[in-house]
């Protein structure tokens, strides 16, 4: 089982030590404009990367104020029982959980309300810089205001001793659909008993509506990959590490429902031309570094690939080295299932499904998870999908499934009247 794993994934191809400091052009075609890939990241981690470019001038704004507020709210932490006793301290933390980019999750025990929870603290010391600690106040800020089923609880943000900030969440325990998709792929029985398609589907389109909450309160995840998301033990399905979402604002600085966050400030945006995300799970758009085009539309494109896999068992974007992934996403062209993976038994109508979302123009996905959700619901319910033109006899069939009841008194008048027809007929020419 995994819990709260912060962007470390399984089975992760080997990279090439010739590709590993592959320079990725940004999306402006200029020499000075090239980022380097770190050595030992692979396509299925989770990437940010800057373009060369100096960053706008600072200006004063709450963040200072923001972080200084949280010594009222810094309880006591400890690794130690007997000194946590002493001292009276909240929390006792104990193992990590996961690691990524900008922070660690661990284990930790709640004195107070006597229960396990997790703790994400911010990596780095005292030369952390000012925009880190805006984007990971942020993150807490944005998953504790998407109060949705999907998205994990946030309890409380904090200073620790040394200063620097973390926040306490719900402690996840379960499989990540990542863990689960690999154990479908070796053909684990337990898993095939119990991950059908249907379950699957049911899955991905809980994640749709979560995502849905989400773009109406004008926030695009950035990272959605089956690695951050998180299937319970008793079958509750959360959408995890929020750490490189972002608001959209859509021009009203004023909706109440937008989420708000230190990062509003103009100069702790991400700037244009960064690359946020993990490579075989971005939009095109984000591949390019088109961030004035990251849109929800850029989260559906992540969700049609999450739901190709789910159906395929393979990932669509794969190589040997972030900089090739890049470039596939880059030059991608339509999915269709069924060409790509002609021996694989896929429905049609979700394949339609997932080549809406993956059209590599934005304005010809869905534009928002809602849609998605509801042609995934129509689905579900037996009821014909509005993209996926289908034959007269699935038509009816889909009718009988919803309408059991009256598809069976149909059937059996059918059979009265063939019968009575038939004695007729018997009668005329005895």
């Amino acid at each position: 089982m995994r819990e709260n794993e912060e962007n470390t994934e399984k089975d992760q191809p080997a990279m090439n030590e010739n590709d590993s400091t592959e320079p990725v052009a940004s999306d402006r075609d200029s020499d000075s404009d090239y980022v380097v890939i770190p050595a030992g990241i692979s396509p299925e981690d989770t990437v940010e990367y800057q373009a060369d470019t100096p960053p706008p001038p600072m200006t004063t704004n709450d963040l200072e104020d923001f972080i200084r507020h949280l010594d009222d709210a810094c309880p006591a932490i400890t690794s130690d029982p007997i000194e946590a006793a002493e001292m009276q301290a909240r929390y006792i933390i104990g193992e990590e959980l996961g690691s990524g980019a900008i922070g660690q999750v661990i284990h930790a025990h709640d004195e107070h309300l006597n229960r396990d929870i997790a703790i994400k603290i911010l990596h780095g010391g005292a030369g952390v810089s000012r925009q880190r600690i805006a984007r990971f106040v942020a993150e807490a800020q944005i998953t504790a205001q998407l109060e949705h089923p999907t998205v994990i609880p946030v309890h409380e943000i904090g200073r620790m001793p040394g200063g620097l900030p973390y926040f306490s969440m719900k402690k996840v325990k379960g499989n990540s659909l990542d863990e689960v998709i690999n154990n479908l792929r070796v053909d684990d029985p337990e898993y095939h008993k119990e991950y059908n398609t249907r379950r699957l589907v049911r899955i991905f389109l809980s994640i749709c509506q979560g995502m849905a909450y989400a773009h109406d309160k004008g926030v695009v995840h950035r990272d959605l990959k089956p690695a951050n998301i998180m299937i319970g033990e008793y079958g509750a399905v959360q959408i995890m590490d929020w750490g490189l979402a972002k608001v959209i604002q859509d021009g009203d600085h004023t909706n109440p429902d937008t989420v708000q966050t230190v990062r509003s400030a103009p100069d702790l945006g991400t700037m244009d031309g960064a690359i946020a995300g993990t490579p075989a799970y971005m939009s095109p758009e984000q591949a390019r570094g088109e961030g004035e085009k990251v849109s929800p539309a850029s989260d559906v494109y992540s969700l049609g690939l999450i739901l190709a896999e789910m159906l395929s068992l393979r990932r669509i974007y794969r190589s040997d080295s972030p900089a090739r992934t890049l470039k596939q996403v880059r030059e991608a062209g339509e999915i269709d299932l069924a060409e790509m993976y002609p021996t694989v038994k896929i429905d049609t109508e979700l394949a339609a499904i997932v080549h809406k979302c993956t059209m590599p123009n934005p304005a010809e996905r869905y534009s928002r998870a809602w849609e998605v959700a509801e042609d995934v619901r129509a689905y579900l319910e037996h009821r014909s999908i509005a993209i996926s033109p289908e034959r007269s006899h699935k038509t009816v069939l889909k009718w009988s499934k919803r309408n059991p009841m009256l598809a069976g008194s149909m059937m059996t008048l059918v059979g009265l009247a063939i019968l009575w027809i038939l004695w007729h007929l018997i009668i005329q020419f005895w």
